[in-house]
């Protein structure tokens, strides 16, 4: 953190005074260097919420393959442990699919709020 800006007076205002003008480039220098580092936040964010999505799509298709695995029998039926284990990776697929569609919750939370940033930031342009 450095050091803030000095107030701006109204009573320097009303006067001109090169000082008072000095001043309020440094304040205008320091809101468009905050405009910059939101925009870019808000770049950011939605950076992450395309690759969230991408993830998303990767992990749901991982689930589906481990809830269709399944071994190829040799003789008349799966052994004991060949049914555990696929069910125990059924089980995971399905956890898998219930924490990407709250993922997806997630996503789209943050996309509506995005789509809200004219109104909650009415300076960013």
């Amino acid at each position: 953190m450095g050091v803030g800006l000095p107030p701006l007076e109204f009573t320097e205002c009303m006067t001109d005074s090169p000082y008072f003008r000095e001043n309020l480039h440094k304040h205008e220098r320091e809101l468009e260097k905050t405009n910059q580092q939101i925009k870019r936040i808000i770049k950011e964010v939605k950076d992450v919420l395309n690759t969230a999505k991408q993830l998303s799509s990767a992990q749901r298709s991982f689930a589906e393959c481990l809830q269709v695995f399944t071994f190829e029998c040799i003789g008349g039926a799966q052994t004991d442990d060949e049914q555990v284990i696929c069910k125990s990776l059924s089980e995971f697929g399905k956890l898998i699919v219930s924490i990407e569609e709250e993922r997806d919750r997630m996503v789209s939370f943050g996309k509506r709020l995005l789509s809200n940033e004219s109104d909650m930031l009415p300076f960013v342009t």
